[in-house]
């Protein structure tokens, strides 16, 4: 498949249990401005092309897909191709609230669009499309309690206000207090600085799973006895192990017979990402799916890079491992090869570069991800379709 100079990411949005309720799709041509695109009947043609390129399927899964859309793209026959049932229509704050397009909104409330409210400000116009929409968007910035109660004297009832830019926990727990209930940002993937915090038991095994896993001779017979300690890893990294992503003619019974299945290269990723999912079981599923996402886009692309590609994975997966575990770094915690340590620390080189070029996508930082994947000679279109393989392989993993 060739993506051309394409880019396709996409951003959480969580609920209040920190639960997935969607993703905006962020979109853009690399030959095009990086700003949204004025003319109504190109940004359709760009929208809905990327949506039929990489599929919203593939992108989403089962969660809702936020789409930007102008007043055209509102107005337009095209939008009839979108799954009303799955697509949220955001509604740019550069958008006329004139009669044509007002009607438009109503049609496609009708037809089960839900429609949000982009980067809400109060303006003759905005105000205008505030009884229509199921979410209105605020920037953090901009957020306090007057405009919270100005929006909820303005919608119906039901309405959910969605808190933006949300960058850190500080600024998480602001929203919450003001009445927010969906979520959008970087915040829940931000560490936060800690004095001390004690180790459980149950942490302690699957640090010594981890430690196992990443050293530079793996011991089988050491992997197996960390696992059989602790019925619960045994269960899970069964459950793994018998899930889609290893496509398995049989089930497998044993940890002895998984090994043997596997082999060295599948039972270290296999390890890796049990340890990880179970040390994180009381953080946001989304913040896990991160870790692994990265990890499988470090991956796909290490080899193009002239990069292992197991060590591409190893330092997109311990990027986020601080978050997750709520220790300061890692590399106090873990004795990992010291490439990939160097690569964690900052320090220059192609690894570093890896999670530089995947940490740009994230945010659709494009012009950083241009410039990276230059330096690292990446094809034209090969980061965008190691993306979009990345979401489909995070799917097949049971969360």
């Amino acid at each position: 498949m060739e993506l051309s100079n394409r880019f396709i990411a996409r951003q959480a949005i969580l609920d209040m249990n920190s639960d997935c309720f969607g993703y905006e799709l962020l979109y853009r041509n690399g030959d095009t401005d990086r700003a949204i695109i004025g003319d109504s009947g190109q940004a359709s043609l760009e929208v809905f092309d990327s949506a039929h390129l990489f599929g919203f399927e593939a992108l989403c899964g089962e969660a809702r897909a936020f789409v930007n859309c102008t007043g055209g793209v509102l107005k337009s026959d095209l939008i009839n191709v979108l799954q009303p049932n799955r697509t949220v229509l955001e509604i740019l704050e550069t958008v006329v609230a004139d009669e044509e397009t007002l009607r438009a909104c109503v049609r496609l409330k009708n037809a089960g669009f839900m429609l949000a409210l982009d980067d809400f400000v109060p303006g003759e116009g905005s105000n205008a499309f505030l009884p229509l929409v199921e979410i209105v968007k605020v920037e953090m910035h901009t957020a306090t309690p007057e405009l919270v109660t100005f929006i909820l004297d303005h919608v119906k009832p039901g309405t959910k206000l969605l808190a933006e830019r949300v960058e850190t926990s500080e600024e998480y727990d602001v929203a919450r207090a003001l009445g927010f209930e969906l979520f959008q940002g970087y915040y829940f993937c931000r560490p936060q600085v800690m004095k001390t915090k004690a180790v459980s038991p149950s942490r302690i095994n699957n640090l010594r799973l981890l430690q196992a896993t990443v050293n530079e001779e793996l011991e089988f017979s050491e992997l197996e006895a960390i696992i059989k300690q602790d019925p619960a890893l045994c269960y899970r990294l069964l459950r793994f192990i018998n899930s889609a992503e290893f496509c398995l003619r049989s089930s497998v019974q044993s940890i002895r017979h998984a090994f043997s299945l596997l082999g060295e290269r599948n039972t270290r990723r296999w390890a890796l990402l049990t340890g990880t999912v179970m040390m994180g079981d009381d953080k946001p599923r989304e913040l896990l799916r991160m870790a692994l996402l990265r990890a499988k886009l470090m991956e796909l692309i290490a080899p193009s890079a002239r990069c292992n590609e197991y060590d591409g994975f190893l330092v997109g997966l311990l990027s986020l491992m601080a978050v997750i575990l709520d220790f300061p770094s890692i590399a106090n915690r873990l004795e990992i090869p010291v490439s990939v340590s160097a690569a964690l620390a900052g320090k220059e080189g192609r690894l570093n570069d890896l999670l530089k070029i995947a940490i740009s996508y994230e945010r659709t930082e494009w012009e950083e991800c241009e410039a990276i994947a230059a330096k690292l000679n990446l094809r034209e279109g090969a980061l965008s379709k190691a993306y979009v393989d990345a979401v489909g392989w995070v799917s097949k993993i049971p969360i």
